[in-house]
């Protein structure tokens, strides 16, 4: 597997850099740090819409489940997250996320199979975790795997975001 740290540490502060607050400002009215901090890349503000994972993206994880649980940013084209699991109580997820341009490989913060991230998971890669928090029961469609309203919050030293959409989990 390729390591890709220093991008991913690149596009992780990127991501997270629309949601951190701001220094205190100075007399004039500009930040204390302003001048040293790039902007924020306006294709990761807080209302935009993140870069969706790929089907190569996917692929190339490879992740390990027979079955498997999305996360789709409200307006995307596909997952910004996904997971995979097996039914026994004693699997533990494997995921992917789109930070920006990268990939992130992330691991379930527990065991208990699929079954456990039905409801909403908790997913760490080193000091990040990814939250998915299902934000209503009532599906937004009908069927055998309907997406159901959820938040996926995405959390490291760098800052904090949340972000609003649907989490679908099935075959």
């Amino acid at each position: 597997m390729m390591r890709r740290t220093p991008l991913l540490a690149a596009a992780l502060v990127l991501a997270l850099a629309g949601c951190t607050e701001d220094s205190p400002e100075k007399e004039d009215g500009v930040s204390a740090d302003a001048a040293l901090r790039p902007p924020p890349d306006p294709t990761l503000a807080k209302s935009a819409i993140r870069p969706a994972l790929t089907p190569e993206d996917i692929e190339g994880a490879g992740l390990a489940g027979e079955l498997t649980c999305a996360f789709a940013q409200h307006g995307a084209e596909g997952p910004l997250l996904m997971a995979s699991a097996n039914v026994l109580d004693v699997a533990r997820a494997d995921g992917v996320l789109k930070l920006g341009p990268a990939t992130l490989r992330l691991r379930g913060a527990a065991t208990g199979g699929f079954n456990a991230m039905v409801q909403g998971a908790r997913f760490t890669s080193g000091e990040l975790e990814a939250r998915v928090v299902v934000t209503s029961e009532t599906p937004r469609e009908g069927g055998e795997s309907p997406p159901r309203p959820s938040r996926l919050e995405i959390a490291s030293p760098a800052g904090a975001q949340k972000i609003e959409g649907a989490w679908t989990c099935g075959p």
